[in-house]
């Protein structure tokens, strides 16, 4: 029974990392896009929303990077990234969560969403937990084994979240 939920943490780890990278390079892309978001929030100082817009994207692409490699790489060693995932990812659920009740109807800034729902946030709770319990049970599968896991993870970002995301139009920001 450990192997299941083992594989099942893996992809769930994988999952977020794809997703981290997916929206770490989306904001990058669109940087000005991604600070207006944050104005739109009202929940930092407007001052803080460039530097936090900057730190945000930064901690996407390193750390779902990193959990990417860690989960693919031969010695199973995916706790230290992992438990930086699911930190992030609780991080993201908690500002999701306040953001929900503050300022409901503001839009969210993931891959276009239009407004911040209780779905973010629950994404953002399962997320965490997955990367938790990757940290938690570790990576002790073989590598051919884990590269499984972690495309079950790919599949369960492109189904979830990556495929309907690029088919929605993206709110335009910047009038």
């Amino acid at each position: 029974m450990s192997d299941f939920w083992r594989a099942g943490m893996i992809a769930l780890s994988a999952a977020g990392a794809i997703l981290l990278v997916a929206a770490g390079a989306g904001h990058a892309l669109r940087w000005r896009e991604h600070r207006a978001v944050l104005r739109a929030h009202r929940l930092l100082p407007l001052a803080s929303t460039a530097p936090v817009a900057v730190a945000a994207t930064g901690a996407e692409l390193v750390v779902g990077v990193t959990v990417l490699v860690t989960l693919l790489a031969a010695p199973p060693a995916a706790a230290p990234p992992a438990l930086a995932q699911a930190a992030l990812y609780g991080a993201f659920a908690g500002y999701a969560g306040v953001l929900r009740v503050r300022r409901p109807g503001v839009p969210c800034g993931c891959f276009g969403a239009e407004a911040v729902s209780w779905t973010v946030v629950a994404r953002a709770v399962t997320l965490a937990a997955g990367s938790a319990g990757c940290a938690a049970l570790g990576t002790s599968a073989p590598p051919p084994e884990r590269w499984t896991y972690v495309a079950a993870g790919a599949v369960l970002a492109m189904a979830t979240h990556l495929l309907p995301a690029w088919l929605r139009p993206t709110p335009d920001l910047n009038p």
